[in-house]
């Protein structure tokens, strides 16, 4: 059981697919305006994992896009599906997109939602019922690199 993956994951298309040798950690949504363009959804969900343990086993359609100076997401060239976000300031420390996790096919638990973050873009119309931490912007180890630093998009 030791050499099964602990998450395994990918896009809708299965041009992209990855699985990671620990359990991830952590759970953040983030309301930043460009998440939800990106997803398409009022938050993101991610997921935390350590560089070295993220491995791709399937990289046909893997893109990476960069949308500002604070962060590179990769996604999939075909589906368009995002899989990936890292922060500039935390380069050994991917944020899965949640919802690219395969449950079923992985070993270990996903954890339940510990933050949320820039919540003053949150939209009016969605509520937060849970009572994670809230964040107006950035997670609070980020705030002092991204000082000063606007998120730009293409």
């Amino acid at each position: 059981m030791a050499d099964k993956p602990a998450v395994v994951g990918g896009c809708f298309c299965g041009k992209v697919a990855y699985k990671t040798l620990k359990p991830v950690t952590g759970m953040s949504f983030c309301y930043c305006s460009m998440c939800q363009s990106v997803h398409g959804a009022p938050f993101a969900a991610f997921t935390n994992i350590n560089r070295n343990d993220l491995v791709w086993t399937r990289t046909e359609g893997l893109l990476d896009l960069r949308l500002s100076n604070v962060a590179t997401r990769t996604v999939c060239r075909s589906c368009h599906a995002p899989i990936t976000m890292v922060y500039n300031a935390a380069p050994d420390e991917p944020g899965i997109v949640a919802a690219s996790i395969d449950e079923e096919k992985s070993t270990a638990a996903i954890p339940e939602v510990k933050s949320h973050i820039y919540v003053n873009e949150k939209p009016s119309w969605y509520k937060i019922t849970d009572n994670a931490p809230q964040h107006l912007g950035p997670p609070p180890y980020l705030e002092s690199w991204l000082e000063g630093k606007r998120a730009v998009k293409l």
